[in-house]
């Protein structure tokens, strides 16, 4: 036998090597998108599809259960038992494991205590029951949980491109709750007005808004009918995005309209539990359609407003986290002629991941030629942006003040020409709330406040329907926002003497002119409002208010003409207010949450003859919390200075007040208050320079530095009128030890902001930078400024102020929100909203407050970080 060796050439041999590489890499390819696998992060993922399976708890606001994100949106949500077709807000969630929901834990916080995440079976379980009565305790959301033990298992299996649920049952369900009890899964409304659905064999269409025919369910609420029923539903079959197949393997399935019930409903599906049924009880498989190689497409974040030449400029490009190579980058500069031409090109510098994105930046700070400008990134294109030395001189900061601070004004009728953005509101306040109750917002009357003041309960409180503003995208004042929107503002006219003036405020007559100018600087008339507020609760209690909010939930949703929400006629039935003393909790559950003007028949005589229609005005609540009491002291403390030339009578006013609220609260003990007398103490020693209140400072040395994060800002202002070498001390040593605190922080983002907080961030920056200018810098405070603008996660690229920028938030959580419109000028309590674990999430929807919901401070700071960032450039 003849051994012969056959030895291929080289170039051969090199072929053989570049399939086999090829189908290694084929073959790793498609290992990674064969199916759905439990990732790092603990949930289902594969390019384009990611299940979460009890990722999030807040079911009220369409974030918890089993969810789904299909090519990089969320399209459904809130997977899991519920007690009917279509619940909303203050009604029974279920209980999510043993400690799952701890009080006081936001989403993003929860522990996944009793979340099982098998990943050798591919699989994710958690276990659930109702009642969860930890969910109506007393000051929070008082829900009503029925006399039912309900125990129940969700498991989610994931195999190939598909994902069985199953739900066992540890008992059947009671036989009077056969038919109420059902599996519900929420697909987002957005993506799906105008397309398509196949229930079996029949099609149908997504309406865009809420139809008839509706039936009474059990608790004589309007329920709609199903749009459909049967056994296997497809979403969406003619778009490749957002197609989704979901069948039921032992009963049928029904397509639901929940903003029928309730404005911020999405599309529901769902299933009735059968009666006897324990094991296998719900049974459902959805497969999403999924994009063969999908990769999220980049998105450039650049700010919509633009940039000063002296700024830093950087176009923060966000990758699928699976992209292996970075493009170049090319900043286009636009001429008279309508063509781009290239200024610059380069590789963007790699900054890593961050949540479920790589991250690269594309540096320009070097371009200083005014003009206006895109940046490309592949075939993706920015919106375009000006630098200028005059960009932040108009339409920045001017709409807030404008528009957006005027129409959140309560207790005035508001115009724009020929829009009348509310009528002159709430002319009833107020009526002291009754004790004892847990209302739906959180405010509570209890016993120890009923000694605060000579009010009996529904008793009406005089000299509180002036001043103030509406808190966000609904109608109550708080006092905290009150206190901190009149800093803010005043704040902005102290340290910059903005006199800007286009509105007109007639407080004798109630009457407010958006675009009339009347000779007053809006900042000082804003001031001026927000302390009436402060004033005149403290005037008729002798401390200050906790809030006035709407006594019912029904009014409380309102949406429509703030001067609607109630009938502006002061209530003063002498037979309600003599059995206002036998109102309890269980009288105000069963009235204020009830969505109509209807009695209980179960309630008794005297409770039904408590309740009248007419009954609408808002409820007043005190309290005894200190460090609230000292943060009003410090509003009209510096309210007191910056009125000094405006209304002399009104700022000696504001200034007594301040200075009796101190008196009263200042010997209380706790390491929160002491970080609030800190603050308080600054501001009455800016007003009055008074020996009294810097030795007070002086002996508050040792609460400097685990307060200097929330007061530092404040303490650096006064730094030069404290002659106490101790606390000169403590404070030099606290601003340092901050500063890395601060630092990390601001670094944990591509974008050198958080998610969270921003603009009282950019606002505290200011004065830290004032104060301590060779430790501070003025970058914080711009990276601020840019990520409202447009510098921040996600797959939407406007920036976080409507009607400011190139493309701005048009659609926003406002009280005009059915409308689906917007307030110019209004931004957001929480910038993006983090679905937990790693995704950043803006929709274009005004119906969930955790986006897009506008407050009233939020803006007033980010008001002052513009100002204050154009100050500042101006003088480099």
């Amino acid at each position: 036998m003849i051994n012969k060796t056959f030895t291929l050439p080289f170039i051969g041999r090199l072929a053989i090597i570049l399939i086999a590489v090829s189908i290694l890499s084929a073959c790793e390819k498609t290992s990674k998108e064969e199916g759905l696998k439990i990732g790092d992060q603990g949930y289902f993922e594969m390019p384009g599809l990611n299940v979460l399976v009890f990722n999030n708890s807040y079911s009220e606001g369409h974030q918890g259960g089993v969810e789904i994100i299909q090519h990089g949106t969320r399209v459904a949500t809130n997977g899991t038992l519920t007690l009917s077709p279509s619940p909303g807000q203050w009604q029974p969630v279920p209980k999510l494991g043993e400690g799952f929901q701890k009080i006081g834990c936001s989403p993003q916080q929860i522990g996944l205590f009793s979340r099982v995440v098998d990943s050798i079976n591919n699989e994710i379980s958690m276990p659930c029951s109702y009642p969860d009565e930890g969910r109506s305790r007393k000051g929070f959301n008082p829900i009503i949980y029925p006399d039912l033990d309900l125990k129940y298992n969700v498991k989610v299996k994931a195999e190939g491109k598909s994902f069985t649920i199953t739900v066992d049952m540890e008992n059947p369900i009671p036989d009077e709750w056969v038919g109420r009890i059902g599996y519900n899964f929420e697909l987002f409304p957005g993506d799906l007005y105008g397309k398509t659905f196949f229930m079996d064999d029949t099609p149908g269409t997504f309406p865009r808004q809420a139809n008839g025919p509706t039936y009474q369910n059990s608790e004589d609420e309007a329920e709609a009918e199903p749009l459909a029923k049967g056994n296997k539903l497809i979403v969406a079959p003619e778009s490749e995005e957002f197609r989704i197949t979901i069948e039921s393997n032992n009963g049928n399935l029904e397509l639901l309209d929940g903003s029928l019930k309730h404005n911020n409903g999405w599309f529901v599906v769902r299933s009735l539990v059968p009666a006897g049924a324990t094991k296998g009880a719900i049974q459902w498989k959805i497969t999403p359609n999924v994009i063969p190689n999908w990769k999220s497409d980049p998105i450039v974040h650049i700010t919509q407003v633009g940039y000063h030449p002296k700024q830093e400029k950087v176009a923060y490009i966000e990758l699928d986290k699976t992209d292996k190579s970075i493009q170049i980058a090319t900043l286009l500069k636009l001429n008279k002629s309508g063509e781009y031409d290239v200024v610059k090109e380069q590789k963007p510098e790699l900054w890593g991941q961050y949540l479920r994105y790589k991250y690269v930046n594309f540096n320009f700070s070097e371009i200083t030629e005014p003009g206006m400008y895109k940046v490309k990134y592949g075939d993706v294109t920015s919106n375009i942006f000006n630098i200028s030395p005059d960009v932040y001189k108009r339409h920045v900061w001017q709409p807030t003040l404008e528009y957006f601070i005027p129409a959140q004004m309560c207790h005035m009728r508001v115009n724009q020409k020929y829009r009348v953005w509310h009528g002159a509101c709430h002319l009833d306040d107020a009526l002291m709330a009754p004790l004892n109750i847990a209302h739906f917002d959180g405010y509570n009357n209890t016993a120890e406040t009923s000694t605060l003041s000579p009010f009996k309960p529904l008793e009406h409180v005089p000299g509180v329907d002036v001043g103030g503003w509406h808190d966000a995208g609904d109608y109550d004042l708080r006092i905290e926002s009150q206190a901190w929107t009149v800093i803010a503002l005043a704040h902005t006219y102290e340290e910059f003497g903005i006199t800007y003036d286009e509105t007109f405020i007639d407080q004798k007559n109630r009457h407010v002119e958006i675009h009339h100018p009347d000779g007053k600087p809006d900042l000082l008339q804003q001031v001026e409002h927000g302390v009436l507020t402060i004033l005149g609760g403290y005037h008729q209690l002798g401390r200050l208010y906790r809030g006035i909010i709407a006594p019912s939930l029904r009014q409380y949703v309102h949406l429509g003409d703030a001067a609607t929400h109630t009938d502006n006629k002061i209530f003063n039935d002498p037979i309600t207010l003599a059995k206002a003393a036998k109102i309890d909790e269980l009288w105000y559950k069963k009235v204020a949450n009830r969505y109509s003007n209807t009695f209980d028949p179960e309630m008794n005589l005297d409770q039904v003859e408590l309740y009248a229609p007419e009954l609408d005005d808002r409820l007043l609540f005190t309290e005894t919390d200190p460090d609230r009491q000292l943060l009003g002291a410090a509003s009209l403390a510096i309210a007191s200075r910056v009125l000094k030339f405006y209304d002399e009578k009104l700022s000696q006013e504001c200034l007594k007040v301040a200075e009796e609220l101190w008196v009263k609260n200042k010997d209380v003990k706790g390491a929160r208050v002491d970080g609030q007398k800190l603050h308080t103490l600054a501001e009455l020693i800016l007003t009055t320079n008074k020996e009294e209140y810097k030795s007070e400072l002086c002996a508050l040395k040792t609460a400097v530095k685990d307060n200097f994060d929330k007061v530092g800002w404040s303490l650096g202002r006064i730094s030069d009128r404290i002659e106490c070498p101790e606390f000169k001390q403590a404070l030099a040593e606290a601003a340092a030890s901050y500063k890395p605190q601060l630092d990390s922080i601001m670094t944990e983002t591509p974008f050198g902001s958080p998610l969270e907080d921003t603009e009282i961030l950019g606002f505290k920056q200011y004065f830290l930078n004032q104060a301590w200018p060779d430790l501070y810098g003025t970058d914080h405070l711009f990276n601020v400024l840019n990520y409202l603008l447009g510098c921040r996660p996600g797959y939407t690229t406007n920036s976080l102020v409507s009607g400011v920028g190139v493309n701005s938030p048009t659609v926003a959580y406002g009280t005009n929100r059915a409308d689906w419109s917007y307030i110019p000028g209004g931004t957001f309590w929480n910038a993006v909203n983090l679905v937990s674990p790693d995704y950043a999430e803006d929709k274009v929807w005004p119906f969930m407050w955790q986006e897009r919901e506008y407050i009233i401070t939020a803006p007033c700071f980010y008001m002052f970080s513009v100002i204050a960032a154009d100050n500042l450039l101006e003088n480099m």
